[in-house]
């Protein structure tokens, strides 16, 4: 195994990026832990379309090499979506792993958190309809000489780690929720965080705690997940989930038994 010297998370050897935190394994070597040789995989990669009403819908075959995906295809053709690019990511199918790359798009590619996850500042995060970012790099305000406290969240006493912003069009602020120790919950109807009139958030949906110097994210079983938006190149695993615009995928590549 690789041990990420960013994260901790350790990786098979076969990746050249930590599937934690997306970040190259190559100041990691010294970690590296022989292993044997995984379950050899054979079958056909491909990305299964999920319904608005959660069925399966087409199955769409990946080649071998370099899959490209947007409104030009060709090989992953995604036509009738504005929030999707000519060219807005691309699939490299190798042999014994799959990435998958954002090609520096406007609206970005997401993939759904499973479990949970560390996430970093400047991170951005799809809940239902949502969309939000993370931000830990909050310089705390410096006291003032009368004693009074500083208007606004950064200056509110209490143990907080950073807070969480919603964005709407052109990435804009439109609210920010402090991000309080030990957990900060956020739901339709139950949590510190409420979304009340989005019908595609759980009554409890995810949760945020400090994590050392980040944050880890946590789905608390939600129905629709929480989407992470990509940096760089990740990995793709079995059964993960991909949104691009307002398509969501599912990833296949069958294991041999």
């Amino acid at each position: 195994m690789i041990r990420c010297v960013h994260c901790g998370t350790d990786n098979e050897e076969i990746f050249t990026y930590c599937l934690n935190c997306g970040k190259p394994l190559e100041q990691s070597m010294k970690g590296f832990k022989p292993r044997h040789a995984s379950t050899a995989r054979k079958g056909t990669c491909s990305l299964v379309t999920i319904r608005t009403d959660g069925g399966t819908g087409p199955e769409i075959p990946l080649v071998e090499g370099v899959n490209h995906a947007g409104r030009s295809g060709p090989e992953v053709v995604i036509a009738d979506d504005p929030r999707v690019a000519d060219q807005h990511a691309t699939i490299d199918v190798g042999r014994d792993v799959v990435f998958l790359e954002d090609l520096g798009t406007r609206h970005g590619t997401f993939v759904r958190v499973t479990g949970q996850r560390n996430v970093a500042d400047g991170d951005q995060i799809r809940i239902g309809h949502a969309l939000f970012a993370i931000q830990l790099a909050i310089p705390r305000p410096q006291p003032s000489t009368d004693g009074a406290a500083w208007l606004g969240s950064a200056g509110t006493t209490g143990d907080w780690f950073g807070r969480l912003l919603r964005l709407g069009p052109g990435d804009a602020v439109i609210e920010a929720h402090l991000l309080r120790s030990p957990e900060t919950t956020l739901g339709r109807t139950s949590g510190d965080i409420l979304l009340p009139d989005d019908p595609f958030v759980s009554s409890r949906h995810a949760s945020f705690a400090a994590s050392g110097a980040g944050c880890m994210l946590k789905d608390l079983g939600s129905t629709n997940g929480c989407f992470l938006r990509i940096r760089g190149r990740v990995a793709l695993e079995d059964g993960d989930f991909v949104l691009l615009g307002h398509h969501l995928f599912q990833f296949k590549r069958p294991v041999a038994s």
